[in-house]
């Protein structure tokens, strides 16, 4: 018989491969069924890894264990998030998080992964892509900027997690400050604000 026919249809790749006249004795099925289904199951386990190294298609009990792998530890994890937080946190760590931390993109991406409704805008006359070297030249000016947020958050853990993530992955060395403004902020499809509210305040 054939590696395919005696792993994959007849599931057994011990027994179906022995002689015919063993095949033949009941005995020897009792002697090989143990061996024959650890073997089928743990090749399902070893075919089944590159599913579960995704962040998109693995197990939920797989995210804690790929949250170190994709540079998520200490601080910068609990193990308390919604499920379907961890797995934009990992599925955007690689390409939009760490490649861009300190920036206000990652800033906003990692908002956005928790879905927590914001807008970051600047504060001053701060340019980018513009030198000041000419006007500043001690570099006075820094950028400020603000983090608007919708007043549904105004007085609840979200606010002070978004102050934790600011400190996290938001610009270094610069100024900011959170402001409550229904109309800055563009809508998101946000999950139930109380669910979001308990998970928060783990």
């Amino acid at each position: 018989m054939q590696t395919y026919e005696a792993w994959v249809v007849e599931k057994a790749p011990i027994f179906s491969r022995l002689p015919e006249v063993y095949r033949d004795n009941p005995v020897t099925g009792y002697l090989t069924i143990f061996w024959d289904e650890l073997l089928i199951s743990t090749k399902g386990k070893i075919d089944d890894i590159p599913r579960q190294l995704d962040p998109l298609t693995c197990d939920a009990n797989w995210l804690d264990f790929l949250a170190p792998l994709c540079g998520f530890t200490g601080i910068y994890w609990n193990k308390n998030w919604l499920e379907s937080h961890k797995r934009n946190l990992l599925s955007n760590s690689f390409t939009k998080i760490w490649n861009n931390k300190g920036s206000r993109e990652c800033l906003s991406t990692v908002l956005r992964c928790f879905e927590i409704a914001h807008e970051i805008a600047s504060k001053g006359d701060f340019i980018f892509g513009r030198s000041k070297l000419g006007e500043d030249a001690l570099g006075n000016s820094s950028w400020q900027y603000i983090i608007y947020l919708k007043t549904i958050y105004k007085d609840t853990p979200v606010v002070s997690f978004v102050e934790k993530i600011n400190t996290l992955f938001g610009p270094c060395w610069c100024k900011a400050e959170i402001k409550f403004d229904d109309s800055v902020v563009r809508d998101y499809l946000l999950v139930d604000d109380t669910q979001l509210f308990t998970y928060l305040m783990l």
